[in-house]
């Protein structure tokens, strides 16, 4: 069963742009090395980061949602899971980085960007949190953006990085397909996944949730907060047939 979920301002800024740059090598950049120093947040007002799904620049009014939940060893990738304190995470794994951000209201969004080092082809780990959603980017190739002199080296095999579920650079459309089964698009450069669920909100986030809203009945209360709506994307781009561009990433709303 499937359901279209038709683009409002805050939902179309979260649809992925599926028509991307022709995509070339990233030229070589001015690294900066870890720091045990906090790294500052710089604020960035452009949409260069054409990898971004929360950009506001997409081309999409609607998509169609399978009404089925994705695996969570999806949203795992080199033990960082999608979910709270995703950058504190990131951070004690990869180090401390520049924090860039982008965009505001709906399509705001903090970056975090790693690249490996000593390899003949720099890969990217770039970890995003927006309004409601968090995502990560696995990618080797595209063109430049402003701010990616911020990308931290780190001495982890990002090249090497998979997902618990087995995604990885390299893997050609059939092998993406035997992991994850029928995308919601395939196109000859893509392959792609968009899933909802309406899950019960757990104990205790209802607890926690509660507590920042006490002038609600219980009713009221109830009805705003006993389910919520899980989303989730990964959109994949390929080169050669091999996959160079991972993209996964949910939100939760009530």
């Amino acid at each position: 069963m499937t359901t279209v979920h038709r683009a409002t301002p805050k939902f179309l800024a979260f649809v992925p742009f599926l028509v991307f740059a022709a995509i070339g090598c990233v030229p070589a950049l001015s690294w900066q090395t870890t720091s045990k120093q906090p790294q500052p947040t710089v604020h960035l007002g452009d949409n260069s980061d054409w990898w971004s799904l929360t950009r506001e620049d997409t081309d999409a009014e609607h998509i169609t949602f399978q009404e089925r939940e994705l695996s969570r060893s999806n949203f795992q990738i080199l033990g960082i899971n999608l979910n709270e304190g995703l950058f504190r995470r990131a951070e004690g794994k990869f180090g401390r980085a520049t924090t860039v951000e982008r965009g505001d209201a709906s399509t705001a969004r903090a970056q975090l960007c790693y690249v490996s080092t000593g390899e003949a082809t720099s890969t990217y780990l770039i970890f995003e949190t927006g309004e409601v959603n968090n995502t990560f980017y696995l990618f080797n190739a595209g063109p430049a953006w402003n701010g990616n002199d911020k990308c931290v080296v780190t001495k982890v095999a990002i090249s090497g990085a998979s997902t618990l579920s087995g995604l990885h650079l390299g893997l050609n459309p059939s092998e993406v397909i035997a992991i994850l089964g029928k995308p919601s698009v395939r196109r000859e450069d893509q392959v792609s996944y968009y899933r909802h669920v309406r899950k019960k909100t757990s104990e205790a986030d209802l607890k926690r949730i509660r507590r920042q809203h006490r002038e609600m009945s219980d009713k009221e209360f109830t009805d705003n907060y006993a389910f919520y709506d899980l989303t989730a994307m990964i959109v994949m781009r390929f080169k050669d047939s091999k996959l160079n561009y991972l993209a996964v990433s949910e939100l939760e709303t009530y």
